[in-house]
């Protein structure tokens, strides 16, 4: 079974704030490749969506899994609609928990 894949809003700026911190200290192709890994484990959850560390502490239901080696995904899963909510994609320590505060479903 594939589930549909959708991103809050703002994961765009998630991902922008991501490829200018690697692209100032590493160069936008690494910027580049780093996005495309993102991007690439994200696609995953729609085959595998029940794989990640549960976090119902921080959400019911909210599970999160590394990317890219420094980033972290964090989503939800809506099995009635078959679909994965991805709420927030971080990189490098950056404080995923806080952000969520603002993009609860």
């Amino acid at each position: 079974m594939t589930y549909r894949l959708r991103y809050h809003p703002a994961v765009v700026d998630d991902l922008r704030m991501i490829a200018e911190m690697i692209s100032d200290y590493a160069g936008p192709q690494v910027a580049r490749r780093k996005l495309d890994e993102i991007a690439r484990v994200a696609q995953g959850l729609q085959s595998l969506p029940h794989i990640g560390t549960r976090r119902d502490h921080v959400l019911p239901g909210l599970r999160a899994i590394p990317a890219a080696r420094r980033a972290v995904i964090a989503f939800t899963i809506d099995e009635d609609a078959q679909e994965i909510h991805v709420l927030t994609i971080t990189y490098a320590g950056a404080d995923w928990i806080t952000r969520l505060e603002t993009r609860r479903q």
